[in-house]
């Protein structure tokens, strides 16, 4: 046995189940599983553009012959949907598993969407682990079965499961002869409208196979409590139906007291299985996250399911969704079973209580932890810090993406108002432009990520180009998805890459600017807010997750007190190595900059009073501080570490010095 996290043990199971290739565009809670298979040499790892392009890469993997694995999270398989349901019709040959991570709660999400909904209309088989133990054998099943069955199989995981940690048993490598060759007949894998009906008859034909099989068996597992083995034809007041992560939970508490049956296949359901459970049963209360994706299909079977007034879908797991005040028929009957049956162990004493929790039992008084808070910001160094700030001084409507810029919502900037998908700040901006009339991209722009651009913001550029819509669209490239942990999932431009791409794309005005140089942000700008034509800034910087601990950076700064007035303009940048101290009427008293910061040179373009220079200048001359520190020293240092020799002077010396 070993300790797994839920990312871990599902990248053990895909090794286990003899995956030869796995690719991903990272998003939370299944970013870690990539990072997880790269220990495994068997199999071949890629970061993709997109979902959708991974989705289709892994089909063409499973065509050929081979076991394939996708990982997205649940919004990505939106973008994937169409090679997705298309791919069910086709089959797959070898074997294709796609791990989905749900996000109830939306804990880094813009949604709480349902993947099993999907899954359904594509009719696509949904496996639900509820443990970390499950997630790697449901894994490595799940390659079996999309082989045996010819059919893509999704392994539905949430954000509780992937970032907990248990012990879980390993196994071995499944040893797998892949047929390879290219899919063929043509009548199975070409797509015409001539072929489709056939092949939906075809798929519906394997899902039903697939419900009927032992598999589906095997992922209906039945706790019965102990009065069902002394008693057959006792028949309990309620069973509970439960699938996804809140079976850990319910099986803890209920085990042996009340009828489980744990559900592993949310579809397609094993009907049969679920009819005996019911007849055994008064009544069904079902637990599960998200939505009432299995509810509805037992109520659909016309079973005696239990209304929970308490769920509606929003957050994770809550033990009130099932623990209601609102359920008193299930307090009752379930009292006068025990009472008939003459049963009044501890245990069903507790369980009484438990099902009339009262929300009103909570402690009176509640004492809240002395903890600081903690809000969420960018980076000491983040490239993106400085269009924010220039960004918060102006009347601009902005339109946001999915990226790290998305903090640029918050304190003390509040510059981005918006936001909807990935790639659809500039189809936003567009619309705006569109409604409102020319006027309003004067007062308004879209920012977007190098690798959201890269991702599904070049489609939306090329329609606003041709559809000659003046907007501004700012292009903030770090040169990766810095978000999920700074993943290289497209090609990285240098300056001239930029300039080539765009003016081939025939933008009409364009610039590629340094993005920590705020006077050259100022003058773009406001080139680009009164220009007609539609026109792309694209700033340039480093993401602070690419530089090691041991690597050189540009020289780090301080603030030399003596000069400094205390107006607070640089704490406008919001960097978290610039700490202030505040006197006991809260007036801001000294500034000073921790050994967080990576010299990015940001705050010292902000000093009214030029009082925030490179640590080394001070310590070379401390007498000409005052006069050297108004030179322009985050570009000087720039420019000279863009020299080798000198870099590697500088690098030494401020090594050596700090």
């Amino acid at each position: 046995m070993t300790f797994l996290s839920g990312c871990e043990a599902i990248a053990q199971g895909a090794w286990e189940g003899g995956a030869s290739f796995s690719c991903s565009y990272p998003g939370s809670p299944v970013t870690g599983i990539i990072d997880s298979l790269k220990r495994f040499p068997e199999i071949k790892t890629q970061w993709v553009a997109n979902e959708k392009v991974g989705m289709e890469i892994a089909v063409g993997i499973a065509h050929a012959g081979a076991r394939s694995l996708v990982i997205m999270k649940h919004v990505g398989l939106n973008v994937a949907a169409d090679p997705f349901f298309n791919a069910a019709y086709t089959g797959v040959r070898g074997s294709l598993v796609v791990i989905v991570g749900d996000d109830p709660g939306a804990k880094s999400s813009q949604n709480e969407q349902d993947t099993r909904l999907l899954a359904l209309a594509a009719n696509v088989p949904v496996l639900e682990p509820s443990s970390i133990e499950e997630a790697l054998v449901f894994t490595r099943l799940a390659f079996d079965i999309s082989h045996k069955f010819d059919i893509p199989v999704v392994v539905r995981v949430t954000t509780q499961l992937c970032y907990g940690t248990s012990k879980v048993v390993t196994g071995t490598r499944k040893s797998v002869v892949n047929d390879f060759n290219f899919a063929r007949p043509i009548q199975k894998y070409l797509l015409l409208p001539r072929f489709v009906p056939a092949l939906h008859k075809d798929l519906n034909q394997r899902i039903d196979n697939l419900m009927q099989s032992h598999w589906s068996q095997w992922f209906c597992h039945s706790l019965l409590p102990s009065a069902f083995s002394t008693n057959p034809f006792v028949k309990y007041p309620f069973g509970i139906v439960v699938a996804g992560f809140p079976g850990a939970f319910v099986t803890k508490v209920f085990q042996h007291e009340v009828p489980i049956l744990k559900i592993g296949m949310s579809f397609p359901l094993n009907e049969m299985e679920i009819r005996n459970f019911a007849q055994q049963c008064e009544f069904i209360l079902v637990v599960e996250e998200s939505s009432r994706f299995i509810e509805h299909q037992l109520r659909a079977m016309n079973l005696q399911v239990v209304e929970r007034p308490n769920f509606d879908g929003v957050g994770e797991f809550n033990p009130d969704q099932l623990l209601s005040p609102e359920i008193p028929q299930l307090v009752n009957s379930l009292k006068n079973f025990i009472k008939s049956s003459g049963s009044s162990g501890k245990y069903q004493a507790s369980l009484v209580q438990q099902l009339n929790y009262l929300v009103d039992s909570a402690p009176d008084h509640v004492h809240p932890l002395d903890i600081p808070p903690r809000p969420p910001g960018f980076c000491a160094g983040c490239s993106h810090r400085g269009i924010f700030y220039e960004l918060s001084k102006r009347n601009l409507y902005v339109v946001g993406d999915i990226g790290c810029y998305t903090l640029g919502s918050l304190e003390p900037f509040n510059a981005l108002h918006t936001n909807l998908c990935m790639g659809a700040s500039i189809g936003l901006l567009h619309g705006y432009i569109t409604a409102m009339g020319a006027e309003a991209a004067g007062s308004s722009v879209a920012v977007i990520g190098d690798s959201t651009f890269f991702h599904s913001g070049i489609p939306p550029l090329m329609t606003a180009i041709t559809a000659n819509i003046p907007a501004t669209i700012l292009i903030l490239d770090n040169s990766g998805a810095a978000m999920t942990g700074y993943q290289t999932t497209s090609m990285s431009f240098t300056y001239h890459d930029w300039e080539n791409f765009l003016g081939a794309l025939k933008v009409p005005e364009f610039a590629v600017v340094d993005a920590l140089d705020i006077k050259q942000l100022q003058v773009t700008l406001d080139k680009f807010l009164t220009s007609s034509k539609l026109s792309v800034m694209v700033l340039k910087g480093d993401c602070v997750q690419g530089i090691t601990i041991k690597k050189p950076t540009n020289y780090r700064y301080m603030i030399q007190q003596d000069m400094c007035i205390e107006c607070g303009e640089c704490l406008k940048v919001d960097c978290p190595a610039i700490v202030p101290s505040w006197d006991k009427k809260n007036r801001l008293e000294q500034v000073a900059i921790s050994n967080e910061c990576i010299g990015c040179g940001l705050c010292s373009q902000t000093c009214p009073e030029h009082a925030i220079v490179p640590r080394t200048i001070n310590t070379l001359a401390p007498s000409l501080t005052p006069i050297l520190s108004r030179l322009p020293w985050h570009a000087i240092i720039r420019r000279l570490h863009q020299i080798k020799p000198i870099k590697r002077l500088l690098a030494r010396f401020e090594r050596e010095t700090y």
